[in-house]
């Protein structure tokens, strides 16, 4: 009889699927989950940010937030914007909970309903330090500006690809 047992254990065992292999890691830091691409596949972004910038030629945007890929993290950037058209560029760092930086230059429009501009940006991901030193892809941050206060909260959605 334990023959038997240990036969049908065996056969079972042999005729079971296999489990797969996963094609992401996550775990969680700062609350939100990291993944880790599998081959430089592109992987989701999302989250949200909350920001405060000062005026001049060159606007300068200081926010902090919490997004998948990136856990909690700062975002400083610098940008000019055109105020007959409200179409602004410029560059934005990234940095990550654990300090990787991503690295990007940015597209943007507003919609101004004053006292609320409607601000949607289009972030390229030109590299970074750390996991994402070979990083590519693209992030949109859409926020809600109070003009007089030049406080904004806003959300993030987009890909990455790692890179390896």
């Amino acid at each position: 009889m334990r023959y038997v047992v240990i036969s049908f254990c065996l056969f079972a065992a042999a005729c079971a699927e296999a489990p797969s292999a996963p094609t992401s890691l996550s775990s969680p830091i700062g609350g939100a989950a990291i993944t880790e691409a599998a081959g430089g596949s592109e992987l989701p972004l999302g989250g949200t940010l909350e920001a405060t910038e000062t005026a001049g030629a060159v606007r300068h945007l200081v926010g902090t937030g919490e997004a998948t890929q990136l856990g909690r993290f700062t975002l400083t950037s610098d940008f000019t914007v055109d105020t007959t058209t409200g179409i602004g560029s410029g560059t934005a760092i990234w940095t990550a909970a654990n300090g990787d930086k991503i690295f990007t230059t940015l597209a943007g429009q507003a919609v101004i309903t004053f006292p609320i501009a409607t601000v949607t940006e289009t972030h390229t991901i030109t590299g970074g330090t750390g996991r994402f030193a070979d990083a590519s892809g693209s992030i949109v941050l859409v926020r809600s500006l109070n003009i007089p206060t030049l406080t904004s909260s806003g959300s993030i959605t987009g890909t990455i690809s790692l890179g390896h």
